[in-house]
C-alpha cells in the first residue's frame, strides 16, 4: 500500500510534521500541494465550475480551497497511475503517534479493497448507522451522514478513479463534495477515536482557514444551513436506499 502526502512548499514550519508522517505511513511520498495563490486564471476556469452538482454550492471557492481540491486529485491520479489497491493519504498538518496509527491499521485491514474510503476524521463528530468493527478503543462506523475535514484517509484505487470522473470541475470544496455519497455512491466508513489530530496550529497557522469579520460571518449563516438541511436531507434518503437494497439481497426476502 502506498501513501501520498500533501504539502505546501512554502509551509516550511511544517517540514517536522512531514517527516515524521514520512517515517510512519507505508512507502510515504511527498506529493507537493498545489499553491492555489499561483493558480492563474484560466486554470481555474479549467478546475472550478460553479452549480454543476444539486444542492447548489451556496458560496464561491477561495484560491486556497481551488488548491486544496486540485491537491487531492493528483494524490487520487498518483493512486490510478500506480499498481497499488489502495493508498493513505494525508495532509501536512497530521499528527497521529506511531501505536494509534499501528492500531488503526489492524482495524482497518480487513476492509481494504479498491472501492474503499476510509476516513480518519480529526474530530469525532459522525453518529454510527451501525458499527462494523472495533479495535481497542478504536470502532470502524458507517456513519449516517459524513462530516467536513479531507485530513486524513485511507482510499482504494477504484474510488479514486471515480472520484477523478465526477470532479473534472468540481464545484465545491473537496471534504463537502466528499458528503455526497449519494452522487458518488462510495460507501465511506469512518475510524472514530483515533488520536488523529491537526497540530496546524502549533507550528503554523492554516493555509485555507483565516481570521473572518463578524459581517462576513453573519451574511454566510443563513445559505450555509440552507445548504446543510438538503445534504442532511440527501443523506438520509441514500442511507434509506442503501438499507432498502441490502434488505431485498437479504434470504427470503419479502416472504
Amino acid at each position: 500500500m502506498n501513501s501520498y502526502i500533501l504539502h505546501l512548499a512554502r509551509s516550511t514550519d511544517r517540514k517536522g510534521l512531514v517527516e515524521d508522517l514520512v517515517n510512519l505511513l507505508p512507502n510515504a511520498q511527498v506529493l507537493p500541494s498545489v499553491d492555489g495563490a499561483e493558480l492563474t486564471a484560466k486554470q481555474c476556469a479549467a478546475a472550478y465550475h460553479v452549480r454543476r452538482y444539486k444542492p447548489d454550492y451556496p458560496f464561491k471557492l477561495k484560491l486556497a480551497e481551488i488548491g486544496c481540491f486540485l491537491s487531492h486529485r493528483s494524490a487520487w491520479q498518483s493512486l490510478v497511475d500506480s499498481d497499488s489497491p489502495a493508498a493513505w493519504i494525508a495532509e501536512d498538518d497530521l499528527a497521529i503517534s506511531p501505536k494509534s496509527f499501528q492500531t488503526l491499521s489492524e482495524l482497518v485491514a480487513p476492509y481494504v479493497t479498491e472501492d474503499s474510503f476510509i476516513r480518519v476524521p480529526l474530530q469525532d463528530r459522525e453518529l454510527a448507522h451501525d458499527v462494523i468493527a472495533q479495535q481497542d478503543a478504536m470502532s470502524l462506523i458507517r456513519p449516517k451522514a459524513v462530516a467536513l475535514s479531507a485530513a486524513f484517509y485511507l482510499i482504494g484505487r477504484a474510488a479514486a478513479q471515480r472520484l477523478l470522473e465526477l470532479t473534472a470541475p468540481f464545484d465545491r470544496p473537496v471534504d463537502t463534495f466528499l458528503q455526497m455519497r449519494w452522487l458518488t455512491q462510495i460507501d465511506i466508513l469512518v475510524v472514530k477515536e483515533s488520536t488523529a489530530r491537526t497540530a496546524a496550529f502549533e507550528v503554523g497557522t492554516s493555509t485555507i482557514q483565516s481570521k473572518k469579520s463578524l459581517p462576513y460571518k453573519i451574511k454566510r449563516i443563513i445559505p450555509r444551513v440552507l445548504y446543510r438541511l438538503r445534504v442532511k436531507k440527501l443523506a438520509a434518503q441514500q442511507m434509506a436506499k442503501r438499507m432498502a437494497m441490502l434488505e431485498a439481497a437479504l434470504p427470503n426476502a419479502g416472504e
